[in-house]
């Protein structure tokens, strides 16, 4: 993640500038999360009638690797392929946008993630259902709170034994959608306390406090259950969990800022064993469970 912010700071520096040229020429490596908060950011330039540019991909390292993921397609500059193109089942999810079908997504996701685990006996039903609630829960508040188009993807690293998932959306941000809720403290806080408050149980941006704001609470539950990463980027708003289960607000490099929401989250295939009892604990720690509940039972 530690490149990430500054590839996000870097596409901030446009402004209001009518006409956007992005140089691939020296693009070598890029994570799941650069790629959805690219498409975010340049379908948002788009609808506001700016011109998008791509140069040079054809001086690109990863320019394959790039169609393949479907990031050019979604902003509108496709190229004809010169490859063939084969299962990405158990290796990627080529980036999606997210609309009405997220449980299908979620389906795909987590099967990538976890091939066969969607087979009740299968040694990776855990991590299949693990997946699936991490993107579902990510995706379901980009659609439902952001304003924005919502895109997601995913990415297993055999070598380092890291899944990735990663949901960005080009809205209005967090700390603005408390604010439009009408909920009058969030106008005192920074974009990074909005993270935070985001975080914490039982708050939403819905305005509601009963059994609405879940989403990211129980993403961050679940991370820190996993002992995994959590990146969530809002406006000039950095939050990040490390394996500790420590969330912190970071500064975001040369001043820049993300209009939307941007949340990533990774963790080791290994962690996710016994994910019956991950998700019981982190329901329960988000205050969606009773203590001494059964059988997953909501609060009222």
């Amino acid at each position: 993640m530690d490149g990430l912010l500054p590839f996000l700071a870097r596409l901030s520096t446009v402004g209001d500038a009518e006409e956007i040229r992005l140089d691939f020429s020296g693009l070598r490596r890029v994570s799941p999360g650069a790629l959805v908060a690219l498409v975010a950011t340049v379908t948002r330039w788009l609808r506001q009638r700016r011109r998008v540019t791509f140069l040079n991909l054809n001086r690109c390292a990863i320019t394959g690797y790039l169609q393949r993921m479907d990031v050019l397609k979604c902003c509108g500059a496709d190229l004809p392929e010169d490859f063939t193109r084969h299962d990405s089942l158990g290796r990627f999810v080529p980036v999606r946008l997210v609309g009405h079908d997220v449980e299908k997504i979620g389906n795909e996701m987590a099967g990538c993630l976890a091939p066969g685990g969607e087979e009740y006996e299968h040694p990776n039903a855990s991590l299949y259902d693990l997946a699936w609630y991490v993107f579902t829960e990510t995706a379901n508040n980009a659609r439902q709170h952001s304003g924005g188009l919502g895109y997601a993807s995913a990415q297993v690293a055999r070598s380092e034994g890291l899944l990735r998932l990663a949901v960005a959306d080009n809205g209005k941000g967090i700390r603005q959608s408390f604010i439009d809720a009408g909920l009058s403290w969030a106008e005192n806080l920074t974009d990074g306390e909005a993270i935070l408050k985001a975080l914490a149980p039982k708050v939403s941006s819905k305005g509601r406090p009963s059994n609405e704001g879940v989403g990211l609470t129980l993403v961050s539950g679940l991370a820190r259950q996993t002992r995994g990463w959590l990146l969530v980027v809002s406006g000039s708003g950095v939050v990040r969990m490390n394996p500790g289960g420590n969330a912190e607000i970071l500064p975001f490099p040369e001043a820049g800022r993300y209009n939307g929401t941007l949340v990533v989250t990774a963790f080791r295939q290994k962690s996710a064993t016994d994910f019956a009892g991950l998700l019981h604990d982190a329901k329960l720690q988000s205050g969606l469970l009773r203590a001494g509940a059964q059988g997953g039972r909501f609060l009222p």
